[in-house]
């Protein structure tokens, strides 16, 4: 909620998730002024009744801009703290022709404010936010005084959402920091997966637990990546490793895990698979690779070896075992599975 603009890196579900927010809270907020509508109505406060209506049509106008792609996050929070000053304008001015209470200026004005901190930047949110509150005091003079000691307070609760907002951004910040270097620690940069350092930690809890099901072992490797990198550049064999880290998560299951084990070498740890399920698991994986194109990309290959958990005492052991059948089906030819000693598939 802090920090103003959402920055254009931002995951595409935080921002489906605010925009649900929006939508409930344009919702709620034309309830609230199809009620006043009413009561203004009932008491015979025209004016009162005309700002609540329109202000009705608009919350649900504000429906349909938060369910528009097209408009973006941002520019909908702009949206929504121009429309609150004009509306705080227009209640100053049924204060002044006796349609509303001092009360309903002073909540409105809070409101803005807490808008224009969480969304803007600090200077702009503090113009915007004294030319409100000098708005309030304009009605002083007028024949319907508003409550003093009520502005002071509302003074001091706008300089407490400042104070809270300025904090509230410096801890969001921190937070944002705090990810980048948990990620930076635990994945691999290029292709998001698990680094080796973290998928060596993973092995190690799951092997030391003792109610967990059989985990089998799977080195991944790609034949032939040199040449990729020699004939295309490293950034295409950037690209190439990207784009087999993805359909590699495409044909895990959710306890799967796939990990970046060093160049172009990938570990996948299969949980909870018998030996026929992990067989199959790695062989459509090699399947898959050897048919799948990407627009733009060579066309590759991988080699793999798998190592069951019932093979080996140890997470070192099965790594052992594992790559010793990698090597195994490079020699064999390439594009296949080795699972066993001297069996390719």
């Amino acid at each position: 909620m802090f920090g103003g603009q959402i920055p254009s890196t931002a995951r595409p579900e935080r921002d489906q998730f605010l925009r649900q927010l929006y939508v409930g809270m344009a919702l709620l907020a034309a309830l609230v002024q199809a009620g006043v509508a009413q009561y203004a109505q009932t008491a015979g406060l025209p004016g009162l009744s005309v700002q609540a209506r329109l202000g009705t049509a608009f919350n649900v106008l504000l429906v349909v801009l938060a369910l528009w792609p097209r408009v973006s996050t941002h520019h909908f929070q702009l949206i929504l703290i121009g429309s609150g000053q004009l509306w705080l304008l227009g209640s100053v001015w049924l204060y002044l022709r006796g349609e509303t209470l001092s009360a309903t200026l002073l909540v409105g004005f809070l409101t803005v404010t807490l808008f224009s901190f969480a969304w803007l930047r600090a200077r702009p949110a503090a113009t915007l936010t004294l030319l409100g509150y000098l708005l309030l005091w304009g009605p002083v003079s007028g024949e319907r005084p508003v409550d003093v000691p009520g502005l002071l307070m509302t003074g001091f609760a706008a300089v407490l959402i400042w104070f809270l907002s300025a904090h509230g951004q410096t801890l969001y910040r921190a937070h944002l920091r705090s990810d980048a270097l948990a990620a930076l620690a635990f994945t691999d940069p290029l292709t998001g997966l698990l680094n080796r350092r973290s998928g060596r930690e993973k092995l190690d809890v799951l092997f030391g637990a003792a109610d967990t099901r059989p985990e089998q072992l799977a080195l991944v490797d790609i034949d032939h990546f040199k040449r990729v990198n020699d004939s295309l550049g490293h950034h295409r064999g950037d690209e190439v490793l990207i784009a087999l880290a993805e359909l590699l998560q495409s044909h895990l299951a959710p306890q799967d895990a796939a990990v970046r084990w060093g160049g172009e070498e990938f570990l996948l740890i299969l949980t909870g698979r018998d030996p026929p399920e992990a067989r199959a698991a790695v062989r459509r994986i090699v399947e898959a690779v050897r048919e799948y194109r990407v627009l733009g990309l060579p066309s590759v290959t991988v080699s793999a070896g798998l190592a069951l958990a019932s093979e080996g005492r140890s997470v070192p052991e099965l790594l052992a075992l594992a790559d010793e059948r990698l090597y195994a089906a490079k020699d064999a030819g390439r594009d296949r599975l080795m699972d066993r000693p001297r069996t390719a598939s």
